[in-house]
């Protein structure tokens, strides 16, 4: 989940191998949605990740390396995106990948 808490971008890059076929230009296209939609509900990118997540049916199993992280995960579920929101989150994200997967496409249906 690094890559959707804003950790990383066009001017931070991931490191080598870290993200695979991910575009780091749309990444940073799809953090501008996220942030846009994240303030609409006064959350965080890695909440609206997680809440994102947790809309498309799917239980998120959260990392956290400290008890702020921790606390800021549970602020994924005081919200609930709307279907427009998880509409342009989903378009945004399929931009990502360099050539989307089966598996993508399939989670995105």
């Amino acid at each position: 989940m690094g890559r959707l808490t804003g950790k990383y971008s066009s001017k931070n890059p991931p490191p080598p191998r870290k993200f695979g076929n991910v575009d780091v230009d749309e990444l940073d296209a799809l953090l501008a949605v996220m942030r846009q939609v994240g303030d609409a509900h006064s959350a965080t990118p890695a909440q609206v990740a997680l809440n994102w997540v947790i809309c498309k049916g799917a239980f998120p199993i959260c990392g956290a390396r400290n008890a702020e992280q921790a606390r800021d995960n549970c602020g994924a579920q005081k919200f609930r995106l709307t279907d427009e929101q998880i509409a342009q989150l989903d378009a945004a994200s399929l931009k990502c990948q360099v050539a989307p997967s089966f598996m993508t496409k399939l989670w995105q249906e």
